[in-house]
């Protein structure tokens, strides 16, 4: 008799489950997923709106990766930041650009960030900060591009790419 390779793998369990002593099943645990990922960015993302970064800290996992450049139509690279940690990571908040729908510097008045092309592919969220309006100059105000990783339902890396549109 051959076995095709799914069911070679459900020989093999069946074989271990009839071989181990009870209990020991109970003891293997996978980590789950977190249920509504896209809830998590978003309350991270409130909280920081609402300068509240002690709040947001807490959807950052105590490990946390944070990553930050902006980059040209041409691919060059500049203004890296790097963070690693949620208490340096919580540091930063109050000064990161695209972790908030405002920009940190930006008066009541400036421009607002909306999310677009959302997608989730299993625990990560990937999307656009696009903002609502031009310059006074007419100059596009920068986007953004995000992607956040979650472990169970805290942030585990966190990468924000500002998309300079006039280099």
């Amino acid at each position: 008799m051959v076995l095709l390779p799914s069911e070679m793998r459900i020989a093999v369990i069946i074989l271990l489950a009839a071989v181990l002593p009870s209990g020991v099943g109970a003891q293997v645990s996978i980590a789950p997923g977190c249920a509504d990922p896209v809830a998590v960015v978003r309350a991270f993302y409130a909280a920081n709106d609402a300068r509240q970064f002690d709040k947001s800290a807490g959807y950052l996992a105590d490990d946390v990766v944070f990553d930050t450049w902006a980059t040209g139509v041409n691919g060059y690279i500049m203004a890296k930041r790097h963070r690693d940690g949620r208490a340096a990571l919580r540091d930063y908040l109050a000064e990161a650009r695209g972790l908030r729908h405002r920009l940190p510097d930006s008066p009541p008045d400036g421009p607002v960030f909306r999310e677009t092309k959302l997608a989730v592919k299993g625990n990560t969220v990937q999307f656009m900060l696009e903002p609502d309006r031009l310059r006074p100059n007419g100059r596009p105000y920068n986007p953004y591009r995000v992607e956040v990783v979650l472990d169970g339902c805290r942030i585990k890396t966190l990468t924000v790419i500002e998309l300079v549109t006039w280099l």
